[in-house]
C-alpha cells in the first residue's frame, strides 16, 4: 500500500460557509503528516471527516484502502482519534474512560487494564486515575484523550492539537512516542500551532488557509539525529532538562 491516508477533493459546507475547499493530500505508512494554519482554517474539520465523525459535502477519504464513512466498523480498531473539540462524560473517572475505550476497541479486559496502566504512567495520570473527569484540568483531559486514541495501537492516528495544554515533560514523551509509532510503520496525521514541534516531528506538512490547502512541503529531519536522541532539540528545552532533569522515556512495548 503506497498511501495509508488518501484525501481527495474534500469539501465541507456549513450552510453558506465553505469550511473546506477541494483539499487533497496523502500520507504514507510510517510517516507523520502535519496540518498547520490559523484558527478557522479547516484543520479540525479535516480530521473530524477523516475520523468518520463528520460527513463531507463532497470528496472522499480513504484510510488503509477503505473509504471513510460514519460508523464504518472495519476501521474502528485500526484508527485512533483525539481532539479537544470532543469532550468526555464528567461523571466517569479517568481509569473508567480509558478502560472502556480499550474494551470498545476489542481488547480483552486484562489487556485493556495493562495498557491503561502503561498509558497512565506515560502521561503522568496515575495519581488521577480514580478521580472524576469533572476534577481534571484541561491538560489532564488532553492527556486522557491521547491515551484513548493510542490504547488499541492503531495503524493510523489522527491528532488534533495534541500538544495543547501539555506540560514540557508530557510533550517530550508524546513526541517520542509518535516518532516510535511512525518508526513501527503507523501513520500519524496531526494539527498543531507549535510550528517548531511540527518541523521536528513531521515528514511532510500542509498549510491550510480559509479552507484551502495552499502549499505542501517536505520537512528535513533534525541534523545529527537530535529528535531520536532527546525528543527535543532547542536550546531552551536543553536548559530546562538541565534544571529539572531529563524526563524518563516510557516505552510502550505493545504499540
Amino acid at each position: 500500500m503506497n498511501h495509508s491516508v488518501q484525501v481527495s477533493g474534500l469539501s465541507k459546507a456549513y450552510g453558506s460557509c465553505l469550511a473546506l475547499r477541494q483539499i487533497s493530500f496523502t500520507a504514507a505508512p510510517g510517516s507523520i503528516y502535519g496540518l498547520v494554519g490559523p484558527n478557522g482554517a479547516g484543520k479540525t474539520t479535516s480530521l473530524s471527516i477523516m475520523a468518520g465523525l463528520v460527513s463531507p459535502t463532497s470528496g472522499q477519504v480513504r484510510i488503509l484502502g477503505m473509504e471513510v464513512k460514519p460508523n464504518r466498523r472495519e476501521l474502528v480498531s485500526r484508527l485512533g482519534f483525539a481532539s479537544p473539540k470532543y469532550s468526555f462524560f464528567d461523571y466517569l473517572t479517568g481509569a473508567e474512560v480509558l478502560l472502556t475505550c480499550g474494551i470498545m476497541h476489542g481488547l480483552k479486559c486484562r489487556e485493556a487494564k495493562s495498557r491503561m496502566h502503561d498509558l497512565m504512567d506515560l502521561l503522568e495520570l496515575n495519581g488521577a486515575a480514580d478521580r472524576f473527569l469533572s476534577q481534571y484540568s484541561y491538560g489532564m483531559r488532553q492527556k486522557l484523550g491521547l491515551a484513548c486514541a493510542m490504547i488499541h495501537a492503531p495503524q493510523v492516528l489522527l491528532l488534533d492539537e495534541p500538544f495543547m495544554g501539555l506540560d514540557p515533560t508530557s510533550i517530550f514523551r508524546v513526541a517520542h512516542t509518535l516518532k516510535h509509532l511512525s518508526g513501527r510503520g503507523s501513520t500519524v496525521v496531526l494539527t498543531s500551532h507549535h510550528l517548531a514541534l511540527v518541523e521536528r516531528l513531521c515528514d511532510r506538512v500542509g498549510i491550510l488557509h480559509e479552507g484551502v490547502l495552499k502549499r505542501e512541503l517536505d520537512v528535513a529531519p533534525p541534523a545529527g539525529g537530535a529528535m531520536e536522541a532527546t525528543g527535543m532539540a532547542s536550546a531552551l528545552e536543553a536548559a530546562l532538562w538541565e534544571v529539572i532533569g531529563t524526563p524518563e522515556l516510557k516505552e510502550l512495548t505493545w504499540i
